[in-house]
């Protein structure tokens, strides 16, 4: 994860809330997925069965794409150390 350009541990250290909230949205898209299940029977396949698959897609994308690390930022340009301007070494001593 990345926060203020620079990479973070997900960890999530102070942003508690942020993780309640994302669980609170993947777990209830979980549970909906389990009800849509409830209704699937012989004679009724596609709707519960096209929701149930929206509603896990859904929740397992929440973690793995939406708050995991991303393969879209260049991690060499990240994890690089910036360059320190130090002052001339004589220049300390006077």
């Amino acid at each position: 994860m990345i926060r203020n350009g620079k990479a973070i541990d997900h960890s999530n250290v102070g942003g508690v809330w942020g993780s309640l909230i994302a669980f609170i949205v993947a777990f209830g898209a979980f549970l909906g997925c389990l009800y849509a299940m409830g209704f699937w029977s012989l004679e009724s396949v596609w709707i519960p069965g096209l929701i149930a698959l929206a509603l896990a897609t859904v929740a397992f994308m929440i973690p793995k794409a939406f708050l995991g690390r991303s393969d879209t930022v260049d991690t060499t340009a990240i994890h690089t150390r910036p360059v320190v301007e130090h002052a001339a070494s004589g220049a300390a001593h006077r």
